[in-house]
């Protein structure tokens, strides 16, 4: 009987870290990023391979997305450039070979949900920034709390402002 005991504890053992990495990526994402040490030290790993943090929101996404087990290659590429530098190979990635789910409406936005914005000026078809969703400082307002690379749980309104580009799209992973 202490046998079966034994045998069933390992097997609860072993089973715990599964049922753990059973929660959506952008749940287990909103988790970890919650932690203020954990949002420090994804910064400085973004330092140490990207080299700075301006213009680094898919480096810093990307990083993050690693430290919950989201398998995005550090300097794979898709058409040639870089799933964790750029917006458009990042939204690829994870769409076409991870099975994100595209979110269309802001009304629809989870915690962890990676938002996109509208493309940069200078380049269609390339969102000009991504950050993560936290909640809502105002969902009346359309005021979302956002994590990227340049800052922790900072105000962010979707609907845009100047110097600020709007929602375009935000993306869920399964």
């Amino acid at each position: 009987m202490v046998g079966v005991r034994q045998g069933l504890l390992v097997l609860a053992l072993l089973a715990a870290p599964a049922a753990a990495g059973a929660a959506p990526a952008g749940a287990r994402l909103h988790r970890f990023l919650a932690r203020a040490d954990n949002d420090r030290s994804v910064r400085r790993e973004v330092l140490t391979w990207h080299r700075t943090m301006r213009n680094g929101c898919v480096a810093f996404v990307s990083t993050a997305l690693r430290r919950v087990g989201v398998a995005v290659p550090e300097r794979g590429l898709r058409d040639g450039e870089g799933v964790s530098r750029i917006t458009r190979a990042l939204t690829g990635f994870l769409e076409e070979e991870l099975g994100w789910r595209r979110i269309t409406h802001t009304r629809d936005l989870r915690p962890g949900d990676l938002v996109f914005t509208s493309d940069a000026p200078c380049c269609p078809g390339y969102p000009a920034h991504v950050f993560v969703f936290e909640g809502w400082s105002s969902r009346a307002r359309g005021i979302a709390l956002a994590t990227d690379n340049q800052g922790r749980r900072r105000t962010r309104p979707l609907a845009g402002a100047p110097g600020i580009d709007r929602f375009a799209y935000a993306l869920r992973g399964p």
